[in-house]
């Protein structure tokens, strides 16, 4: 059930958002239901994301980190690294050549 509970998240927000955008309460009387779900939908994420990761932030478990620049990777030139100020969790991001001429 802990690997499902994501899913089931991202499903309620995707579903409520979905019968806002249709005007599902044209066709059926909803009371509601499409803001019930996305509120429940967040509010399960962030039980999920701040019981399950381990970084010390509040902020870097539910997944707003700090991010800073701090170098070039060297195996591939286009590459940046970045690490976040808060809880030092490095990324690594491909940056395109910008479409270049």
């Amino acid at each position: 059930m802990k690997k499902k509970t994501p899913l089931i998240g991202y499903t309620l927000i995707f579903l409520g958002t979905a019968f806002l955008v249709a005007d599902a309460d044209a066709l059926f009387n909803m009371y509601y239901l499409h803001y019930a779900s996305i509120i429940v939908g967040i509010v399960i994420l962030l039980i999920y994301y701040l019981t399950t990761r381990s970084e010390k932030n509040l902020l870097c478990r539910i997944g707003f980190h700090k991010f800073e620049h701090v170098g070039w990777d060297d195996e591939v030139t286009f590459r940046l690294i970045y690490r976040c100020q808060r809880c030092g969790y490095e990324k690594k991001v491909i940056r395109s050549s910008g479409g270049g001429v």
